[in-house]
């Protein structure tokens, strides 16, 4: 299928743009966005719709109309899925043919003996005793996060409340009711993104992944490779998308842009970015990694804005 060529402004915009995992917006030629996506790699995704659509053919007529890229960097893919979400709540997109299929889901960890636990959970209650991590999105990584977890910190059996087989378990595996606390903080320090009890947990898992494959046991293997891999989702950054109720404005200027995100409930409730100087307004204390979100997206606008990358659209203010 011979596809049609970019226009010039996006043609440009490609030639930029980072392969640093983000979102796009394609805009028409009023400023109106007609389709919504996310990657890992901005640069490779975005040149791909001009290349090879695969298993993508409707958005062959949506091409001609694509009159401006833009993006928005992120600090993980899973933070750009969060992102992707809550843009196609808020524009009716054209083009997308799905309004985002992960669900938002939270994990919950309790230390208390009686309870002692880490569970999936899709309505958070923080103020129920246990620790609370996310919010997530898709149920099957995080599910098979936990479960990784748990192979590493068997958590569930250093409560009181198991039974006599289970307790047998525990016996074997050197677990009791006093060690509730300790586990729970193991698993604490991997959910809170610590480097080195991620990597080590994730080293531990890959060890036993690799063991598991040399004894031919190929489906356990498999099982423990899906567990790696929900582990990786979950502790990526995250700052778009916060279980606490962030609220605050923060910008920062690159050459002649200016980009503003602003957050609302922990969740970026719009981004603005416009032309010429101005002001950068204060964010709350201990802003540095939102002020530094914002200096990435304000560069990447000032490349796009060297090289024309906006074309008949102007600069305008946007609102993502």
């Amino acid at each position: 299928m011979r596809l049609p060529e970019p226009r010039p402004a996006v043609k440009r915009a490609l030639a930029v743009l980072p392969h640093r995992p983000g979102v796009y917006l394609m805009r028409d030629e009023t400023g109106r966005v007609i389709y919504i996506g996310r990657s890992g790699d901005l640069a490779v995704r975005t040149r791909s719709y001009w290349h090879d659509l695969r298993d993508r053919p409707h958005l062959v007529r949506m091409l001609p109309r694509v009159e401006w890229l833009e993006p928005v960097v992120c600090a993980s893919e899973h933070e750009a899925a969060f992102l992707e979400s809550d843009l196609l709540d808020r524009h009716r997109s054209r083009y997308n043919r799905t309004l985002g299929m992960e669900s938002c889901v939270w994990l919950r960890l309790d230390a208390r003996t009686q309870s002692a636990g880490l569970d999936v959970i899709h309505e958070p209650e923080p103020r129920d005793g246990a620790r609370w991590f996310g919010p997530y999105l898709g149920w099957e990584p995080v599910r098979q996060a936990a479960a990784g977890l748990l192979r590493l910190h068997p958590l569930r059996y250093a409560g009181s409340s198991i039974s006599r087989t289970e307790r047998e378990l525990a016996r074997s595996l050197g677990i009791s009711q006093q060690d509730a606390v300790a586990v729970a903080s193991k698993i604490e320090r991997v959910l809170l993104r610590e480097p080195a009890a991620v990597a080590g947990a994730l080293r531990t898992l890959e060890e036993a992944r690799d063991r598991a494959a040399d004894r031919m046991m190929f489906e356990f293997a498999a099982e423990i490779q899906e567990e790696i891999r929900g582990l990786l989702w979950i502790t990526q950054p995250q700052k778009l998308s916060l279980l606490d109720p962030v609220d605050g404005d923060f910008g920062a200027e690159a050459g002649t842009v200016r980009v503003v995100i602003s957050l609302r409930g922990g969740r970026m409730a719009q981004r603005h970015v416009s032309l010429g100087p101005h002001a950068v307004p204060p964010g709350p204390d201990g802003d540095g990694a939102w002020s530094e979100l914002a200096r990435e997206n304000a560069e990447l606008m000032s490349r796009l804005a060297a090289v024309d990358a906006v074309g008949p659209l102007g600069w305008r203010k946007f609102r993502t």
